[in-house]
């Protein structure tokens, strides 16, 4: 992301500005030393524990149901946990987790996750996300990015439901829509200026107490007097931050544009993108809708938001669907002829792609439609 500086911090990095009071830096970076990062200014030291100790966590468990497309009613299931204990996965690979959550209680600590990115598509509620780098409130519509390592505490309302992205690989912007500079380039989707990165102020949270790190099979429980965010001042180019879809501008074209025009993050094994309320194509004969099509090295999960989702029926917000590689997919029948003459789409939902192959969970099954397979049947 680009650069943000923010708070009091010395003048050149690793020098400080009063012996007496001496701020301890903290190097916040991916990739070893060769990746983004940013430079924290702590007023404790970030090290100081009182305990670490291990702590369980559910497993996730492969269906044993046959590899073919599917629906999910993914929200469908009761409110459960925490935003730490909540997530529920419907699908992972090896660098991937790909699921919904819907807490029912406030999280009772903060939570780093050691391994995997996250981004999140909040489907409704509001809420705000507290870390060193100071707050940033979301609500229905935002994409919120929260980097491996970082430590927080996420405030939400009761109706908080979000569909999550977890990667071990990073996550970023396509590359296509950067200069050589770093900068978003004239006809990206979005700008600079519509990204809200963090603000550094009063804490609502004391930033102490327990800090349950997710390492994937389990937990690390770190025990803590001090507060993690004690932040005087950081800079640099990583740090979690949010935008909403109002602030994403579609891109379309006299013909059917293809998947990869609406995508707006990415990672070595996937791409993220959404499909907003748009224009359809101009052409005088245009068939507005997706055209039939194989995907012989994707996996393609839609979540479904809002609006009405022309190709699919039976289809609701909170809904979503795989597209699994190796059998072909496209408009269900008599949905072409639908579409011909439709001049615009209110549609919103969350496309993946992934690139290595995808397995479902056992609690997939349990809000699976399994006659979703029968849709495309005339």
């Amino acid at each position: 992301m680009f650069y943000v500086k923010q708070g009091n911090m010395p003048d050149s990095r690793h020098t400080y500005i009063d012996r007496n009071e001496l701020l301890r830096e903290e190097l916040f970076g991916e990739e070893s030393f060769e990746g983004p990062y940013s430079l924290l200014y702590h007023r404790n030291e970030p090290t100081d524990l009182v305990s670490v100790e291990e702590a369980p966590k559910k497993s996730l468990l492969e269906s044993k149901r046959a590899f073919t497309h599917r629906h999910y009613n993914a929200l469908s299931y009761q409110r459960n946990g925490s935003f730490i204990t909540g997530r529920n996965p419907l699908m992972y690979n090896e660098r991937l987790k790909i699921g919904t959550v819907q807490p029912s209680e406030k999280m009772k600590g903060l939570m780093r996750n050691a391994l995997f990115e996250t981004i999140l598509f909040i489907h409704s509620g509001t809420g705000e996300l507290i870390s060193p780098f100071g707050s940033i409130k979301f609500g229905k519509g935002d994409y919120l990015y929260i980097p491996k390592g970082l430590t927080f505490y996420m405030e939400y309302s009761t109706n908080f439901s979000a569909f999550f992205l977890e990667s071990r690989d990073r996550i970023s912007i396509p590359s296509r829509y950067l200069n050589v500079y770093g900068q978003l380039k004239e006809g990206s989707p979005y700008y600079t200026r519509d990204f809200r990165y963090p603000l550094l102020g009063k804490p609502s949270h004391s930033g102490a107490g327990e800090v349950y790190v997710d390492f994937g099979t389990h937990y690390l429980v770190e025990k803590r007097e001090k507060s993690m965010f004690d932040v005087e001042g950081w800079d640099g180019y990583l740090y979690p931050y949010a935008i909403n879809v109002d602030r994403i501008s579609p891109i379309v074209g006299k013909l059917h544009m293809p998947p990869p025009i609406h995508e707006h993050f990415t990672g070595k094994s996937f791409m993220m993108g959404t499909f907003l309320p748009r224009p359809f194509d101009f052409h005088p004969k245009a068939v507005p809708i997706s055209y039939y099509h194989n995907n012989i090295d994707t996996d393609e999960i839609l979540f479904y938001s809002s609006g009405n989702f022309m190709s699919r029926k039976g289809i609701s917000p909170g809904s979503v669907t795989v597209h699994v590689r190796g059998i072909i997919h496209g408009p269900q029948p008599g949905a072409v002829e639908n579409s011909l003459g439709k001049q615009s789409t209110n549609e919103l939902a969350v496309m993946i792609e992934a690139y290595d192959p995808i397995k479902f969970t056992e609690f997939a099954d349990t809000v699976e439609d399994r006659d979703y397979m029968k849709s495309w049947t005339s």
